[in-house]
């Protein structure tokens, strides 16, 4: 089994990540391994957490539920961007259902400070706009080019569900962005960064990153590898050239090889 796990989190006006995102990805590998594409709590459209609890805790929680609900074991676990976290931390609360992981572009969990906000600042659309989703995605990626109509659309149309609208009034609105989210985000991040550093994930992992990512520079991935690797045997960094904070969208051929590898 390879599981998917999407980037972004909820309550973004402008952007948001879809299952849509591994749509290069999914049916090529597909043809030598049963993968399943999940979108995280309050993404896409899984429904928004419940008891307003809108931190990355409950995202992990909610994934290692679905595994355990599904009973998949032996998983290859793949996240993306902010999908990196929730990936992490299933590995070291149900390891014997992991078999290895994959770790893309992930600011949220790499070591150092994320340009993430600075980068994606000044968008000249408006909230829930196409215009505004494709902005943010061309701004993420090396060759603009990369970033479809029909993947704009798919995005766009996650964006207009009124649960979409219920997670972003949550999280601007009322606040829980900066009162919850980022600061149980934090905690959560130097508690994993410690356990891998300690050497707890004890899984054969790689890091895949795209080399021109505006948002989480070539630099931190190569740390995330480094910290991995003074305690894992099988890891393994592969660096994308000419890509952008999405190389399973820019580059999916060669991501898509690597997993098969």
């Amino acid at each position: 089994v390879i599981l998917l796990v999407t980037g972004g989190h909820f309550g973004n006006s402008t952007a948001t990540s879809p299952v849509e995102s591994w749509e290069h990805n999914f049916l090529p590998l597909a043809r030598d391994f049963r993968v399943i594409a999940v979108e995280k709590l309050g993404q896409g459209e899984t429904d928004n957490p419940r008891d307003r609890d809108y931190t990355m805790q409950a995202v992990a929680r909610h994934l290692a539920d679905f595994v355990i609900d599904l009973d998949l074991r032996d998983v290859h676990l793949v996240g993306q961007s902010a999908g990196c976290m929730p990936v992490v931390v299933m590995a070291r609360d149900i390891p014997d259902r992991i078999r290895s992981c994959t770790l893309v572009n992930s600011s949220t969990l790499a070591p150092g400070v994320g340009m993430t906000e600075v980068n994606l600042a000044g968008c000249p659309f408006p909230p829930y706009t196409r215009d505004g989703q494709r902005w943010v995605f061309e701004r993420s990626a090396h060759d603009p080019a990369t970033v479809t109509d029909s993947f704009v659309e798919d995005c766009y149309r996650i964006r207009m569900l009124p649960k979409s609208r219920e997670a972003v009034e949550a999280m601007q609105g009322d606040g829980l962005k900066e009162s919850l989210f980022q600061p149980r985000l934090a905690q959560l991040k130097n508690e994993m960064l410690v356990w891998l550093a300690q050497g707890g994930l004890k899984r054969p992992t790689q890091v895949v990153w795209g080399c021109n990512d505006r948002t989480a520079s070539v630099e931190r991935g190569v740390a995330l590898f480094r910290m991995i690797a003074a305690h894992e045997r099988h890891a393994a960094l592969h660096l994308i050239n000419r890509a952008g904070h999405h190389p399973i969208r820019e580059h999916p051929a060669h991501f898509n090889a690597l997993m098969r590898a």
